[in-house]
């Protein structure tokens, strides 16, 4: 017999669902859904498990993770209930549940969340000031002479290995999950290989966006943000293979594609900020204080290195030194807490696709 949570309610409204009670089940949402469909029927489900408090279900079922949050079942629900606010907010808490340990609980209150970033700084700012060399030089920039090669790439595969080993665990966690709910039993080897190639395709090309309504720009900001960050990581291991001198190619490769990868990021971003600071569109009537924190973490962490390229290239040494310190801080804030905050979606997303199989 499953087990209710009582408080499953009042878990949900604090991660973004505040009108979910309004609902009274008359299935419009689903109805009005281009991406609901067959037996991967949302949001309507998702309501009613969030209601009885089947915490189970809701974590077993790829549903919160297929929504791309239109808005158009909160624009035409009758009762104002929300339910694409809903979705957003049940991702929310499969976030929290799936994390090993449960360290994401420490992003999604207000409280623990300003603890978690202060314990990240304070741990970003120590290492710098442990490993930056007081010696360097002023006379002209040189970053290496500021923070040594082998110390940045030393802390760069700690970092990923740890974001590696952290989404393994998380994956894991989500596939036991949803191994226990209704689609389980098709997690078979052949059909997991027949969607593979529809499931990348998705992640390459976002599709499924254009299958809703006045998603048209959000679906090419979403790819900005994206594949400029996927560019800008390509650009790091570029520039890591030619330290190491395992590729020959020049430096300003990587400064070409980091650069090109970085502008499409912001022009993504430029989009979300000025459709959330206007509250354009259903999906930016309401933040959660999380997706301002994401935001703004990306923002600071590709700005600060356009800031610091820019004094590099006006030869002053002190400022790009300082301007470095700064993306370094940032850019650790964000890679620590991707397993654990609104960024794990760019893993999570795609799993779900993968073993739901969708078409």
């Amino acid at each position: 017999m499953e087990r209710a949570n009582l408080d499953f309610v009042d878990d949900v409204k604090r991660l973004g669902a505040p009108d979910l009670t309004a609902c009274y089940s008359c299935g419009n949402c689903s109805a009005v859904c281009p991406l609901s469909e067959g037996e991967l029927s949302f949001p309507r489900k998702m309501i009613r498990y969030s209601l009885l408090g089947l915490e189970s279900r809701i974590l077993s079922s790829p549903e919160p993770w297929l929504c791309y949050y239109c808005g158009e079942c909160s624009k035409t629900c009758p009762r104002e209930a929300d339910p694409g606010g809903l979705m957003m907010a049940l991702r929310r808490f499969a976030i929290r549940r799936y994390s090993i340990g449960r360290v994401a609980d420490a992003f999604y209150t207000a409280f623990a969340s300003g603890i978690a970033w202060i314990v990240l700084t304070a741990i970003a700012i120590a290492a710098i000031f442990f490993f930056y060399n007081p010696g360097m030089d002023r006379a002209k920039v040189d970053f290496l002479s500021f923070v040594s090669l082998e110390n940045i790439h030393v802390a760069g595969i700690a970092i990923v290995v740890f974001i590696m080993a952290a989404f393994l665990a998380n994956i894991w966690i989500m596939y036991r999950a949803m191994r226990r709910g209704p689609h389980g039993a098709a997690f078979s080897i052949s059909n997991l290989k027949s969607s593979s190639m529809r499931t990348l395709r998705e992640v390459a090309l976002q599709e499924r966006f254009g299958e809703c309504e006045d998603l048209r720009y959000r679906r090419w900001a979403h790819l900005a943000v994206s594949g400029g960050f996927m560019g800008m990581f390509l650009a790091t291991c570029i520039i890591a293979a030619v330290d190491f001198k395992w590729i020959p190619l020049p430096r300003w490769v990587s400064l070409a594609i980091g650069s090109a990868s970085g502008a499409a990021t912001l022009l993504g971003l430029g989009y979300y900020l000025f459709t959330r600071f206007g509250r354009r569109g259903e999906y930016a009537k309401r933040s959660h204080h999380t997706d301002w924190v994401f935001l703004i973490l990306l923002v600071l962490s590709v700005a600060s290195g356009f800031v610091m390229v820019a004094f590099r290239f006006l030869n002053m040494p002190m400022a790009a030194y300082g301007s470095f310190a700064f993306h370094l801080v940032f850019v650790f804030n964000l890679l620590m807490s991707v397993p654990f905050t609104k960024f794990a979606h760019v893993v999570y997303r795609p799993v779900a696709l993968w073993l739901a199989g969708v078409k």
